[in-house]
């Protein structure tokens, strides 16, 4: 039912209510008035009267409540997924999508991409076994990540310089803390928004280590420029527990200090805890007195307390939200292989029997308002489609759903538009004017093929959708394939190689 049509439905009742509550109203008083002159009387008309309209009010007041509820919250929270929360529905949740993800292996044939889905899921497997806390350092590369590093562990790991790209591969340390068991693995990832493209690789490989960390220091030397904050809100939004730490820190002034805290706090609010973006000086400059050059001590106490404190009060659950969490970008990552896997298969069928429909008219010309009759044959591709994308259509199914699309692309002028685009475009392809040359049969056939991959791909798109249109419609996805065509330039060498077929 249409919004105005509801609106109008409602509107009526309202009018109804309204009148009738008139009605009762005045009837009422009409009682009152005639036993005025009975007291007792009077007083149990008025109390009758005042509950009727107290039970009225209450009545639209729900009545409304129910009208302006959003479609989102009248479908509450009982039909909604609910998210594990003990440690153990957590694991459980783990184990079960990784049990998913070995039976997508099964379908995946890219043995590379299969291959590589193994290893990141027995990665993930062996992280839920030892649940080994993981902390990775992430930020530009002149930030001080190295020297972070090198301060918490008390000792020189790596080097420290302001040259970008001075950590060109991640390097993995164990770092021991009081009232843990076992030794953290910390991260030195490489930098980000390093040039060139080996800078590139290296922050991809950087944004990877982040994203499969449990715990995440994201380093900055100033405010957050706009390259860095994006970054960190990507990694935010996959869940991503973040400590934002300001470094070099013994650069600014006090009231810098306070200031660009203040300014970073604003500008993560809601998604960084105040309590997590930290001041710290990993590597201080040199105070230099009389001449003479003196080291001073990193600051970082305040940041390892943190880390420390994160680390007792949330360590397994950040381990298990994140072997949580990576399970289920993995098995998102086995459906993107496996639905690239089926649409090129389906390509393959929709190629097939472009060239089939082409050949059967080029044979047996067919009047243009015939050219439906094309669809006969389109029913078995949209059988072999629905295969591809496991769902089982009989022959009679796939002649419905063929003669329904082709229908759709007579409504929207395509079939007479396709006879006119491939007589334009042979014409180019010839040099000549078409008299004399072009003949019915072979724009017929071009044009048969051409509706006909424009059919296979709208069904690729409605078999993606789980036998759906979607929101769009039927008439909205031809468009967007007919779009595609042109966008991909495919239809003058389809042209030519029909013409090559055919007449050559």
């Amino acid at each position: 039912m249409s919004p105005s049509l509801k609106l109008a439905i409602y509107l009526a009742l309202f009018g109804i209510f309204v009148g009738l509550l008139v009605w009762l109203i005045r009837t009422f008083l009409d009682l009152i008035y005639a036993v005025r002159f009975t007291p007792w009387l009077t007083y149990i008309l008025v109390g009758i009267l005042a509950a009727i309209l107290l039970g009225c009010l209450a009545a639209a007041g729900y009545f409304l409540i129910v009208l302006t509820r959003s479609p989102q919250s009248a479908q509450s929270s009982p039909s909604q997924k609910k998210l594990p929360e003990s440690a153990s529905e957590k694991q459980a949740a783990t184990r079960d999508r990784l049990a998913a993800v070995q039976q997508q292996l099964h379908q995946i044939e890219d043995e590379v991409a299969r291959e590589a889905i193994a290893a990141k899921a027995a990665a993930i497997d062996r992280n839920l076994a030892n649940q080994r806390l993981k902390l990775a350092i992430f930020g530009t590369g002149s930030a001080g990540k190295t020297s972070v590093l090198n301060a918490l562990l008390g000792k020189t790991v790596g080097t420290v310089g302001a040259e970008l790209g001075t950590t060109t591969a991640s390097a993995l340390h164990r770092w021991q803390l009081p009232g843990i068991a076992d030794p953290i693995d910390i991260l030195d990832s490489p930098g980000i928004l390093e040039i060139g493209a080996a800078g590139l690789d290296r922050e991809g490989e950087a944004k990877a280590q982040a994203a499969a960390a449990d715990l995440l220091l994201f380093i900055v030397d100033g405010d957050l420029t706009q390259s860095e904050y994006e970054p960190l809100m990507a990694l935010a939004e996959l869940g991503k527990r973040s400590l934002l730490v300001l470094n070099k820190a013994d650069r600014y002034t006090e009231s810098e200090q306070a200031q660009l805290l203040a300014q970073l706090r604003e500008r993560v609010q809601g998604t960084i805890a105040f309590e997590d973006v930290i001041l710290a000086a990993a590597h201080p400059q040199p105070i230099v007195v009389a001449g003479q050059s003196y080291a001073v001590e990193p600051k970082l106490k305040e940041l390892k307390q943190r880390i420390h404190q994160v680390l007792l009060a949330e360590g397994r659950s950040l381990v298990l939200d994140n072997a949580l969490l990576q399970s289920e970008q993995l098995s998102a990552e086995a459906r993107r292989i496996l639905g690239q896997q089926m649409e090129k298969e389906a390509e393959k069928v929709v190629e097939r029997f472009q060239w089939i429909v082409t050949a059967a008219v080029f044979a047996n010309p067919l009047p243009v308002v015939d050219l439906l009759a094309a669809a006969a044959i389109n029913a078995q591709m949209v059988v072999e489609i629905g295969g591809v994308y496991g769902c089982k259509l009989n022959l009679a199914r796939g002649k419905e759903l063929a003669y329904s699309l082709a229908k759709t692309l007579a409504g929207m002028g395509l079939i007479e538009g396709s006879i006119q685009l491939m007589t334009g475009v042979m014409a180019a392809i010839a040099e000549v004017t078409p008299i004399g040359f072009l003949v019915t049969a072979p724009i017929q056939a071009a044009s048969a093929g051409y509706l006909t991959r424009i059919a296979g791909r709208s069904f690729i798109e409605y078999f993606k959708r789980d036998g759906s249109w979607g929101a769009e419609g039927i008439e909205t996805i031809v468009e967007q394939q007919v779009q595609r065509a042109e966008r991909e330039k495919w239809l003058e060498p389809f042209v030519k190689d029909t013409v090559r077929r055919f007449l050559g």
